[in-house]
């Protein structure tokens, strides 16, 4: 066998034993959409732009109300989740949790899906924009609080499509992604992160994550890092399970967010953002 072949069935092998096992969206969707009001829950939407369409998945929370202003959370799939069918973008990530939880999840969700990344400059990128647009018309939306996240492909997508849209998000939350690229790193700099990673990530390396938070913080930002000590790829089950995630999340504000970032002056190691504490959510 040759050295190609080799190392071909090894990472085969490491992908098959590291990356969970995928839940059906049908699944998610039976779970999430229990007991759920008309209109709420989890829904399957379609994005018209220009000349093409594109079709993306929707939570909304099974209390909503028009009366209030809703967080939002824009969530980006990995490249295992490519498609067209809004649905298997629903199967890692966000999506379980959220079905878990539907009851009380106090965020808007936007399931953006591309056929492949997330480059900043792709129709992918520019049609998540179109879509929260779509999602501020249709719905309640507190735009002051649009959260940013993704894991894997989707966790550079954060970084990229965060950076060259940075007017946009309150914060960007990335998970095992690839490193930013260096330009991005002043926008960067005007956004919380909070990004997460595993130390034993055979696909991407932990400090792919590591790097571009201390690259963000010399540049005057604010980036907070959380490593788990797990092999494997996937950290976001860990990460979405935790409360303090979305506390975090809906305690960040788009209008104060750069005027932070530039006085914190925290070090790296210490919280991402010191504004007021807010019960988690579940």
């Amino acid at each position: 066998m040759s050295l190609k072949a080799l190392f071909t069935c090894i990472m085969l092998t490491l992908l098959i034993i590291l990356l969970p096992a995928c839940t059906t969206a049908g699944g998610i969707k039976e779970e999430g959409n229990l007991g759920a009001p008309a209109g709420t829950g989890f829904l399957t939407k379609t994005l018209a732009v220009g000349d093409h369409a594109r079709q993306y998945s929707l939570f909304i929370p099974h209390t909503y109300s028009p009366a209030k202003r809703w967080p939002v959370i824009v969530f980006l799939h990995g490249i295992g989740e490519a498609g067209s069918d809004a649905q298997s973008n629903l199967t890692v990530g966000l999506g379980p949790e959220i079905a878990q939880h539907a009851r009380d999840f106090p965020f808007i969700v936007i399931f953006a899906q591309s056929t492949g990344g997330w480059d900043a400059d792709s129709n992918a990128a520019a049609d998540v924009i179109a879509t929260l647009e779509q999602v501020k018309k249709d719905y309640s939306v507190d735009a002051e609080r649009v959260v940013l996240s993704g894991l894997s492909t989707g966790g550079y997508g954060t970084w990229a499509i965060g950076a060259k849209y940075h007017h946009e998000f309150a914060a960007l939350v990335p998970m095992c992604g690839y490193s930013a690229k260096e330009s991005m790193i002043p926008e960067l700099a005007k956004i919380p992160v909070w990004a997460f990673h595993n130390s034993g990530d055979p696909f991407v390396l932990a400090n792919s994550s590591n790097s571009s938070c201390e690259q963000i913080n010399k540049a005057g930002g604010h980036a907070k890092y959380t490593e788990y000590g797990a092999l494997g790829h996937d950290c976001w089950h860990a990460a979405y399970a935790d409360p303090e995630l979305f506390s975090w999340m809906l305690a960040q504000r788009r209008s104060h967010a750069a005027g932070q970032a530039a006085a914190w002056g925290n070090p790296p190691s210490a919280q991402a953002n010191q504004g007021a504490a807010v019960a988690s959510p579940y």
